[in-house]
């Protein structure tokens, strides 16, 4: 479980570093470090529900098994109200990435459609 939580923790923290100023991550690369992975998992869920940092839905779904073994935990109800009612919908509407090629493969007009006689 430990060192479940603390990868999860680190996955958390990857997904959300680029949408973190350098007080936040630095707390939460010690926090980590220091081996307190609750409390950095339940601040980095936090941030990526207040600041709609999109993290993928695999990792949602491991946040949601994680947060299983802590329920009857004070945090938990409020935890898992953030995963529900904001990460994962964020998740989920996250834009796809684009894998091929974005330019328009339609033939160009080399000129103005007003320019040009019919």
């Amino acid at each position: 479980m430990i060192r479940d939580e603390a990868n999860l923790a680190w996955a958390l923290a990857l997904a959300a570093k680029p949408h973190l100023d350098a007080l936040e991550r630095n707390y939460t690369f010690v926090t980590i470090g220091a081996g307190e992975t609750f409390a950095a998992i339940h601040t980095l869920l936090k941030w990526v529900a207040i600041k709609r940092i999109p993290v993928e839905p695999d990792l949602v779904r491991q946040c949601i098994s994680w947060l299983d073994a802590y329920v009857g935990h004070r945090d938990e109800r409020y935890l898992r109200r953030l995963i529900e009612d904001f990460v994962f919908p964020i998740a989920i509407h996250r834009p796809a990435t684009l894998t091929g090629n974005r330019l328009s493969t339609a033939p160009q007009r080399t000129h103005p459609a007003a320019l040009t006689r019919v």
